[in-house]
């Protein structure tokens, strides 16, 4: 990384990415003091947990968490400008209310009067001009470190060009992304990661995508990337590789007890199963009590499937005439709880004097996790929630609570809780729900398998899927995107190349160690 000065930190999950990025500074900072000040923008469920890492791998910094009201937050960035050595740890969601942004292509860009006396818009005030100064502009920051990079995907977002900017002032030596999914669908996701780390290797999108992506027209006559170009895969690694470093845990942390996987099957009562179908067929149901429920569009079908899958649903309607206020949630009946019944009591969680590692229980919709937690607090089991309504400095004493085994369960979301969060003391992941996306998958099942989890002798990770549902075609639809991840990375021909019997589920070993040979990949020597 010192070498490299810039790029993309790509090691899986849970293989300690975040002290690798404190050490980084902290070597800047004694060779040439260089390192600070510094800037981590991360999700806003590990800004805590960065502090601690802080205080622990680099003591002689000070962390400065941006949390609060908006006159909380100027007060404490105003302390950190005056400390050469802070380490600014914001949420990625604030930097575009904290930065001016960068341009991107075409895109207008708001303008106050004071930036643009001719054109400006008289009405819009400085703090939501596009172009104007912000407080994060203020620092002549020296590195700036960018936790779960895949979130910066989207090259239009507010979020994204916030991001850009504050990591390319003038100031900043090194700028390092840190993801272990750079792409979340399709290889033109990377462009965005790279442009914020190597603006010059990386300038535009268009071209990059013209160049290396290969291209399809879908039904609606737009163009989707479907993968890598086979022809200028090599010119891409070229450029991509002096800055992009990836570790496997199955290389480097080979001590990590293995997963196992089981699938458990919830059905459906006959009214949800009826609703389901009909809802399938046609995007009209009525519920047991005769509701009319009707869904616009087959993306909004989908929304209602996987609710259908789940639970009973409740349907209010503030304005019977429009579709789009109607609210649909989650109510019991839930097949899907019955079974996570089962499921613990055979772990022996509902067991009276229970010691065992506290088990971990994901889904992706919130309701589905309060739904969860009321059944657990008639069953009597002390348990942890994280989801969107969780504060963060909640979620830390959660995560504590866990990993001090004061509490049996913890429930959470794929989005609050599937980032960074180190939750090591579990030896067991039931998935009540997937998501459709490919990087909260992968993040969320890294969680409890990490360094730590040495303490286990396995990782149990057991889904809970309704039978002849949607939910039995995701996985389906979640390999199609590992293939494309997998383009970038080269796991599995990195995997083989390390250790020639190692499993790499669909691709065959001697097309692995073809690949391998093509694109340069470290052997087992230069492993040692």
């Amino acid at each position: 990384m010192h070498n490299a000065e810039s790029g993309l930190l790509g090691d899986e999950m849970g293989s300690g990415k975040t002290p690798q990025a404190l050490h980084l500074i902290k070597l800047e900072h004694h060779l040439s003091r260089d390192g600070m000040p510094a800037l981590i923008i991360c999700p806003n469920s590990v800004k805590f947990h960065w502090k601690r890492e802080i205080e622990f791998w680099l003591p002689e910094a000070t962390p400065y968490v941006v949390d609060g009201s908006s006159t909380v937050r100027r007060k404490i960035l105003k302390d950190a400008l005056r400390d050469p050595n802070a380490i600014v740890v914001v949420n990625i969601e604030s930097v575009r209310l904290l930065s001016r942004l960068a341009p991107y292509g075409s895109v207008r860009m708001k303008r106050c009067r004071e930036c643009d006396p001719l054109h400006g818009d008289e009405n819009l005030k400085p703090a939501r001009c596009d172009v104007h100064p912000k407080e994060l502009n203020e620092f002549n920051f020296k590195i700036v470190i960018l936790d779960e990079a895949h979130r910066i995907k989207e090259p239009k977002s507010l979020q994204t060009r916030a991001v850009w900017y504050v990591g390319h002032q003038a100031s900043v030596q090194r700028r390092w992304a840190l993801t272990g999914t750079p792409i979340a669908n399709h290889p033109g996701d990377l462009w965005s990661i790279m442009h914020f780390a190597a603006p010059d290797d990386f300038p535009t999108k268009s071209k990059f995508t013209d160049r290396y992506c290969l291209t399809s027209w879908n039904a609606y006559g737009g163009i989707d990337v479907v993968g890598v170009r086979p022809d200028t895969r090599n010119e891409l690694f070229t450029i991509l590789d002096p800055r992009f470093r990836r570790m496997l845990k199955d290389v480097v942390l080979s001590q990590l007890p293995p997963k196992i996987r089981s699938v458990r099957y919830a059905e459906l009562t006959p009214t949800q199963r009826r609703m389901y179908r009909e809802l399938d067929e046609t995007l009209v149901t009525r519920d047991a009590a005769g509701e009319l429920l009707v869904t616009p569009s087959n993306l909004g079908a989908q929304v209602r499937l996987m609710q259908l899958s789940s639970a009973s649903v409740h349907i209010e309607k503030p304005n019977p005439d429009d579709v789009s206020t109607w609210l649909v949630s989650l109510r019991e009946p839930a097949p899907k709880l019955d079974v996570l019944e089962e499921v613990l009591e055979e772990l022996g969680v509902l067991t009276l004097g229970f010691v065992g590692p506290p088990v971990l229980i994901a889904a992706e919709f919130k309701q589905l996790i309060n739904l969860a937690s009321e059944r657990l607090v008639k069953l009597g089991v002390r348990h942890a929630l994280i989801t969107g309504d969780v504060s963060p400095i909640d979620r830390d004493r959660a995560l504590d609570d866990l990993n001090n085994n004061r509490i049996q369960v913890l429930l959470f979301t794929s989005k609050a809780g599937g980032v960074g969060l180190n939750m090591a003391a579990s030896d067991t992941l039931i998935n009540l729900q997937r998501s459709w996306s490919l990087v909260d998958e992968v993040q969320k099942e890294n969680r409890n398998h990490r360094v730590g989890s040495e303490r286990h002798d396995t990782i149990r990770i057991i889904d809970i899927t309704t039978r002849d549902t949607v939910e039995e075609t995701q996985v389906t639809r979640l390999h199609e995107k590992f293939e494309r991840l997998d383009e970038i990375t080269r796991d599995r021909a990195a995997l083989l190349v390390a250790n020639p019997h190692a499993d790499t589920s669909v691709l065959d070993a001697r097309e692995a160690k073809l690949l391998a040979e093509e694109i340069g990949l470290p052997t087992p020597k230069d492993y040692a």
